[in-house]
């Protein structure tokens, strides 16, 4: 299967789009910064058969953000879910037509993020953890990674996994914030020591913790714009029939 224009790819998938400009209600708050992030949302976990997620533990996985927002009232036939699980067969099955049909969606949104005067940023990983070296693709002969295709664009990204820190340091296009994960404290207070952002999720979020300003993360999503030695809280949301706040996931103060 070869990508050869939109509405072919529209034809052969049944999918309307792989990613979108400022395509959540958080991510709209960048339109506030004059900005426009591309974003990409695959099925998280293996909800499609495939690990997107391989640091992942399991109170995380239930309280994904996957199963909120605007997925949490899709009630016909749970739409956005079908959606995202062939959006995720399709990179691992049919990877250069998938990185074809990205590219040309980062293209084309550049150009429009370029006319309408805004700051253009991506965020490839909202519902999974892939590393951006899989978003590759061959080109005169060398394997190149979606990083090195745009260089002049602020990629960000949470992850879980440590290794990951390792292609920020790479990449000055690739910005990191590391992720807690109920079961990673001591990974995340070596990332807060050494200038590593990290993300927490809280009942409610403080103003300091553990000795970190904490950054409100729901004001907006660009985290590229925080104070590496800092910590994002994120308050926790309640995602389709599961209401529980009585995790480790959760910090309660």
């Amino acid at each position: 299967m070869e990508f050869k224009n939109l509405s072919q790819a529209k034809k052969l998938t049944g999918l309307s789009y792989l990613g979108m400009v400022n395509n959540s209600t958080k991510h709209e708050k960048a339109y506030k910064y004059q900005e426009m992030v591309y974003t990409l949302y695959l099925a998280p976990a293996m909800m499609s058969g495939y690990e997107v997620c391989p640091m992942r533990t399991d109170e995380c996985t239930l309280l994904c953000l996957n199963e909120s927002g605007r997925n949490k009232m899709d009630s016909k036939a749970n739409k956005i879910n079908g959606s995202r699980i062939k959006k995720t067969k399709l990179f691992f099955e049919n990877r250069d037509f998938f990185m074809d049909w990205m590219i040309f969606e980062i293209e084309s949104s550049m150009k429009k993020a370029e006319k309408e005067g805004h700051r253009f940023s991506i965020r490839l990983n909202n519902t999974s953890d892939l590393s951006p070296l899989q978003f590759s693709k061959v080109i005169n002969g060398k394997k190149v990674n979606i990083l090195e295709m745009f260089p002049n664009v602020q990629f960000y990204d949470y992850s879980k996994v440590p290794n990951r820190l390792k292609l920020s340091k790479k990449y000055p296009n690739y910005d990191l914030t590391f992720s807690y994960s109920g079961e990673n404290m001591d990974e995340c207070k070596t990332m807060l020591n050494n200038g590593v952002r990290v993300a927490m999720v809280f009942t409610d979020v403080p103003t300091t913790y553990m000795g970190y300003k904490v950054i409100n993360g729901d004001e907006y999503d660009m985290r590229y714009k925080d104070d590496k030695e800092s910590i994002i809280g994120l308050k926790f949301k309640k995602v389709r029939n599961k209401v529980t706040e009585n995790s480790k996931f959760v910090i309660t103060i």
